[in-house]
């Protein structure tokens, strides 16, 4: 009788060592700062040509620092990139701006200054009968003054400009006293697609980094305190069919999200146990909810052919294939039957 109960109290002492100390890892390594941005954008029509047209898209990208003592966030680099083939960059806001800590010009004076000077002094005493004392003095200064004003030096707080032989659109924006990185920043995006374009794919990744300097100023470290990838589904204004899709997309994107944090989470004690004990010995460890994510979302994997999503639990695994079919629903609208590419 002692000895199952010495096997039941170390498999609970097991279990409650490893959920520490995974819930220690992930506070050390978790983001000080989150973002958020929405699904769904509509597309502004411009300007319309026979063969294309200008549509811009307006992206609200949040920021919340959720650290209570958060470290200084030096700047964000935002990368914008519609996945549809023929899309340019036409235009896109902010544009770079530069800014000073000074207010007004800097004042400069400059003064030079010459003193000239002789003395002669000669004292002599000869006994208590006669007693000398000769002095000559003779000065002279020159001085003059230059004033001037000096433009004062200014920095980037904002810098963008195009990326992929203009396919896409980087911004990077630097904290200083008259920026703060966090809130709402709102990026203006100008595509030029075909005269027949209804709906299209816009990937976005943003890091926030910090700036470290060691051993005496010398070395200088970069840490990335935060970084997230979004996919927005733009559609043009006026298109109910298109926005549907586009709502559609969304509602599977976000179902699939509280799927796979959901069976991440909500594990039996014993049964996850014997799993992380498991993957210790076994080279095909499970696939971490962020990284089956990304996979989905951004890398755009198919639940049909990826060997590690044909691996995942079943109720994930249907609520992927519905993302994948809500993702071919909506980039068919730009599409043939021909030429559509299909996630199976």
């Amino acid at each position: 009788m002692r000895f199952p109960m010495l096997v039941t109290v170390f498999t609970l002492t097991c279990s409650t060592f490893f959920s520490a100390s995974v819930h220690a890892a992930n506070q050390d390594n978790a983001p000080e700062i989150f973002f958020d941005l929405p699904l769904v954008s509509a597309g502004v029509p411009l300007q319309t040509s026979s063969a294309s047209q200008l549509v811009d898209v307006e992206l609200r990208l949040s920021s919340m620092i959720v650290a209570p003592n958060p470290q200084r966030i030096d700047q964000w680099i935002v990368r914008c990139q519609p996945r549809q083939d023929g899309i340019q960059i036409a235009d896109y806001a902010p544009r770079t701006e530069v800014a000073s800590p000074i207010q007004g010009p800097i004042q400069v004076k400059l003064t030079d200054e010459k003193t000239e000077s002789v003395g002669l002094a000669v004292n002599g005493t000869y006994g208590d009968l006669a007693r000398g004392n000769v002095g000559a003095d003779r000065g002279s200064k020159k001085a003059e003054c230059l004033q001037y004003d000096r433009v004062a030096p200014v920095h980037a707080v904002t810098a963008s400009g195009t990326i992929n032989r203009g396919r896409g659109v980087y911004f990077k924006l630097k904290w200083t006293e008259q920026q703060v990185l966090e809130g709402e920043k709102v990026f203006h995006l100008t595509l030029s697609v075909p005269a027949a374009w209804r709906s299209g794919l816009i990937d976005v990744s943003v890091i926030a980094q910090s700036e470290k300097k060691s051993f005496g100023g010398w070395d200088r470290d970069v840490v990335t305190l935060g970084r997230a990838s979004f996919v927005v589904a733009v559609y043009r204004t006026g298109d109910s069919e298109a926005m549907a899709a586009a709502r559609n997309l969304a509602d599977a994107e976000d179902n699939l999200r509280r799927t796979v944090t959901a069976n991440r989470n909500h594990k039996n004690p014993i049964t996850g146990l014997v799993q992380n004990v498991a993957e210790l010995f076994d080279s095909k460890r499970q696939v971490a909810p962020q990284q089956l994510l990304e996979q989905l979302l951004v890398e755009g994997a198919s639940p049909h052919v990826d060997k590690q999503l044909l691996q995942l639990p079943v109720q994930t695994r249907v609520v992927a294939l519905d993302y994948c079919d809500a993702r071919e629903a909506f980039v068919r609208l730009n599409q043939s039957e021909e030429s559509l590419v299909v996630c199976h």
